[in-house]
């Protein structure tokens, strides 16, 4: 059996563990493609005007991958293993997505706790049961792939996703001189726009090309988002996993970078909450905004990052 993953959304901090849940199955895995304009054209075909930009490159993933397999996996993630809640639309991606082939061809998942591993085994292995795998192989498949995910997930491991390393500019051709980069700016957002090339236009080599060092902050442990954000005295805990993530891993690095760039999908309610905040609390840190949607208007972005390159400079000069 051919089974697709699309190439969004939980691809780029799940796909080892779904990988290695398959393992000595009669499953193959077929990861999509790298998303084009092509995905987010059929995406915005099939999906609501309100969309976000990721919603609709997720749904044109399905939508190519249903042709090219006998089933779409589709996880039905409710909290990820801090026990933070996820974005709504997260929730709801096998509704968004049912539209296409009618739902014949979506493989969804029952709703599914990492933070709890009792919880998410329950669901994974009702969803194999279905497939008709042995038990015993689920078993095994699942404590390898949970235990490797934890670790993932809790920064043990450097290598956060394997997608991270495709932005890495290319080996210098023979004879080519590269300038070191001298300014380290730190890139935030959720994993699926600051990890999908398409999606924030290859932002990683263009802050090469500006001698800008890009830092994620991926090799960060949960522990210390989390310590991070304490620190800024909230009134009300932060009620999704997002607002730790990114909060944390800003409040946490703000003074080993120089600069800061948010990337933040349009119409997301989450990122409107979070820039708000980061705004009030990193007033001392260059910050920059970048909206992320279908008009990718790519002479403009390069205009202000150039503009923010300059600004660093300048600061650096003073």
């Amino acid at each position: 059996m051919l089974l697709g993953i699309p190439r969004g959304f939980f691809y780029y901090e799940y796909v080892s563990f779904i990988n290695k849940l398959f393992q000595d199955t009669d499953v193959t895995i077929i990861s999509g493609q790298e998303n084009n304009e092509s995905t987010l054209k059929i995406g915005g075909r099939l999906t609501v005007d309100e969309a976000c930009l990721p919603v609709k490159l997720f749904v044109g993933q399905v939508e190519t991958l249903c042709s090219q397999c006998d089933k779409v996996l589709i996880l039905r993630v409710m909290k990820d293993h801090s026990g933070g809640w996820l974005c709504p639309k997260l929730l709801g991606l096998p509704e968004l997505s049912s539209r296409i082939t009618e739902g014949k061809k979506l493989l969804v998942t029952e709703p599914i706790y990492f933070n709890n591993k009792n919880k998410a085994k329950k669901a994974l292995r009702h969803m194999f049961k279905k497939l008709g795998i042995k038990r015993d192989i689920f078993e095994r498949n699942f404590e390898k792939a949970y235990g490797d995910q934890m670790k993932v997930t809790l920064g043990v491991k450097k290598s956060h996703v394997e997608a991270a390393w495709e932005f890495m500019p290319d080996p210098p051709r023979e004879g080519e001189i590269l300038l070191p980069n001298t300014k380290k700016v730190l890139v935030l957002g959720h994993c699926y726009n600051v990890y999908d090339k398409f999606a924030n236009c290859d932002i990683m080599k263009k802050l090469d090309d500006l001698a800008i060092s890009a830092v994620t902050g991926s090799e960060l442990t949960q522990s210390r988002r989390e310590e991070a954000v304490k620190r800024l005295d909230l009134e009300k805990k932060p009620f999704w996993e997002a607002f730790v993530r990114i909060v944390g891993t800003a409040m946490e690095l703000k003074n080993n970078v120089d600069g800061i760039i948010y990337l933040s999908s349009f119409s997301c309610g989450i990122d409107s909450l979070i820039s708000e905040i980061l705004k009030t609390h990193l007033k001392e840190i260059p910050m920059m905004m970048l909206k992320l949607d279908e008009h990718r208007g790519q002479a403009g972005l390069q205009t202000r990052l150039e503009a923010f390159s300059d600004l660093l400079d300048k600061r650096r000069s003073a």
